[in-house]
């Protein structure tokens, strides 16, 4: 009995122990996780103790122990296969395969919402950004591509109930619509087709989709090109999705990819990574366009059907846009793709441009309140004025201005409507407006907010005393 009571403890001990003497031997797999992964500490940094050492070891083993992707993907497959759930809370395990992002459930559900106010504020900053553009007689186009259970809701967990109210969205591409802005609506294109043309396991769509995305933003913009849409691709089977390498690390599920890597001829100017935050590119059609593109992930794969198209592209990932970079590097169309779920984005960060001015010559009525709030800081060569105006004086789809009033005369400016300063979900009634330290005259000025709430305006004091020079 002792005997087997030696073995039984010697296995359990065996075992205990295989995650870190296993260390010695396991060559660890490539890191799909999504966050980054723990580095080995050191006793010592730059000459002093390091007193977090143990701490900082005890996340370096949790994260590299001996065969922990073997169980991250045991623990998914069992998770998903046995109880249709995920292991990790990125990510949704819907029916026949299907993964979707968990970030995407609020759109679905429609339990995020955004307020009139907020709709209108998202086209307004479009609208703004279209305006800046066009204004240096160049092009604009903007577009939000769908997130994938928008699309394909049947293989979402039946749980998980489908709003049927108009999403933000939808909501958003009604208002560019109406005001004429040059909106590529991406929902309606990839909803007519009949394939499916976003893969199971990514949260993005296929080369095909990325090729029809092309042809109606190049079209929208008047750019002459090739339509990829209407070529043979080559086939593959190679294809990993993102989720599906998170969720699955060792038991990935390859799917079908679509390659027209022979129709394209750019060259890379740097890295050849389109995941890179900038990526820069040089064609050879040699009719001198340049493009400059703000994308998010789904541009990874737009990337090379835009880039072949000019002879000079620069895609960006950074927020806030720098949309000031159409005039210092003289680019010719203007590219703006944000996918549904981060819509929000465009009223949380202000792109970076002059902020537009107005002729104003309406009466307002003065008023002071303590939930206005605003700040003044120069940023990169502006003088950027944001803050909070007072809901009471501001209408669902109003402007917000500033005027400027000194020696030198009065001058009224767009705000964008931004909050950039609260944390978390952006309130309806922010404002951002950048202003060229050339932009008026120099000399000091005093600063005024200017709202409408029906047909009326109101004005309230910000700056008594401010310097442009």
């Amino acid at each position: 009995m002792k005997v087997y009571r030696v073995i039984f403890c010697s296995l359990f001990f065996l075992i205990l122990a295989v995650p870190l003497v296993g260390m010695l031997w396991y060559e660890e797999p490539e890191a799909t996780e999504n966050k980054t992964l723990a580095e080995m500490p050191q006793l010592a940094e730059e000459g002093h103790v390091n007193y977090k050492y143990f701490s900082e070891l005890e996340d370096y083993f949790s994260d590299h122990f001996a065969y922990r992707q073997e169980l991250v993907t045991a623990d998914a497959v069992l998770m998903s296969k046995v109880f249709q759930q995920s292991s990790e809370e990125l990510a949704i395990v819907g029916t026949d395969g299907w993964l979707y992002l968990r970030t995407t459930l609020d759109d679905f559900q429609g339990t995020n919402r955004m307020s009139v106010r907020g709709i209108q504020n998202v086209a307004t900053v479009v609208s703004l950004m279209q305006e800046y553009v066009e204004g240096m007689g160049k092009t604009f186009v903007f577009t939000s591509p769908p997130n994938k259970n928008s699309l394909y809701p049947e293989h979402m967990p039946y749980y998980y109930i489908q709003t049927t109210e108009p999403t933000n969205l939808q909501r958003v591409s009604a208002i560019l619509q109406e005001k004429g802005c040059n909106y590529v609506d991406l929902y309606t294109l990839f909803d007519a087709q009949t394939g499916v043309l976003y893969h199971k396991g990514d949260s993005h769509w296929d080369n095909r989709g990325a090729a029809l995305a092309q042809d109606a933003l190049l079209e929208k913009a008047g750019v002459e090109h090739a339509d990829l849409t209407q070529v043979q691709p080559l086939v593959r089977e190679d294809f990993e999705g993102d989720i599906d390498k998170i969720l699955y690390p060792l038991a990935r599920h390859p799917e079908t990819e679509y390659d027209y890597s022979p129709y394209f001829t750019y060259t890379y100017d740097e890295t050849d990574d389109v995941t890179a935050n900038i990526v820069t590119t040089t064609g050879k059609k040699g009719d001198g366009k340049s493009l400059l593109c703000f994308r998010d992930s789904f541009g990874n794969s737009l990337l090379p059907f835009l880039a072949q198209e000019f002879d000079s592209a620069k895609f960006g990932k950074a927020i806030p846009y720098r949309l000031d970079a159409m005039y210092t590097e003289n680019r010719d169309v203007c590219i703006v793709e944000l996918v549904e779920r981060n819509l929000v984005n465009l009223v949380k960060f202000a792109p970076v441009m002059p902020a537009p001015l107005r002729v104003f010559s309406e009466q307002t009525q003065s008023y002071t309140s303590e939930s206005v709030i605003s700040t003044v800081s120069v940023v990169d060569g502006y003088y950027k004025i944001q803050g909070l105006a007072d809901e009471k004086y501001v209408d669902t789809d109003s402007s917000i201005y500033l005027r400027f009033t000194g020696d030198a005369g009065c001058f009224v400016v767009e705000a964008a409507p931004a909050d950039e300063l609260t944390t978390g979900t952006p309130s309806d009634y922010g404002f951002t407006a950048y202003i060229g330290k050339q932009a008026f005259p120099a000399g000091t000025y005093q600063i005024e907010l200017i709202t409408e709430q029906d047909e009326s305006y109101y004005s309230m004091l910000l700056e008594d005393n401010i310097c442009i020079d």
